[in-house]
């Protein structure tokens, strides 16, 4: 896939994140930087409590990039939204864990999480400042 297609596949997908809700679109933005660097794996997995959910390591590593690249990027305003937006967001992803922001910092620790994470740093600078504001701005906007 090059980097035209996604970047044409991510603007669709900031379009429509109202559409499809934000837990939707942090799993399309994963799933497609997944097929991008073809770094599908089962060991990427975490299981977040007995009943069988889970989400991808992939999932929070696009939740944390988020985090960083999003507030400098916003006003005031759009700032304390988003961190409301990224805090619900975190709940509803990992709904078995009291602390989530704690689990990335582990997580963070972990060599193979910080592969991933770098790859989806590198593959979200890959789009324009204005598709990655555009996409901050959703969130921040996002209702809940």
């Amino acid at each position: 896939m090059n980097n035209q297609s996604i970047l044409s596949i991510a603007s669709v997908i900031a379009k429509t994140a109202s559409k499809i809700g934000l837990a939707g679109l942090i799993t399309s933005v994963a799933m497609l930087s997944q097929a991008t660097n073809a770094a599908s794996n089962s060991a990427t997995t975490i299981p977040l409590d007995l009943s069988g959910i889970n989400i991808t390591k992939h999932e929070i590593a696009v939740m944390q990039v988020l985090s960083e690249i999003c507030p400098p990027m916003l006003n005031g305003k759009q700032k304390q939204r988003f961190y409301k937006s990224y805090s619900v967001q975190l709940h509803e992803l990992m709904p078995s864990l009291e602390d989530p922001k704690a689990a990335i910092q582990y997580l963070s620790t972990q060599q193979d999480y910080r592969q991933i994470l770098q790859g989806i740093r590198s593959w979200t600078m890959g789009f324009s400042k204005q598709d990655n504001r555009a996409l901050c701005e959703d969130l921040a906007n996002a209702q809940y």
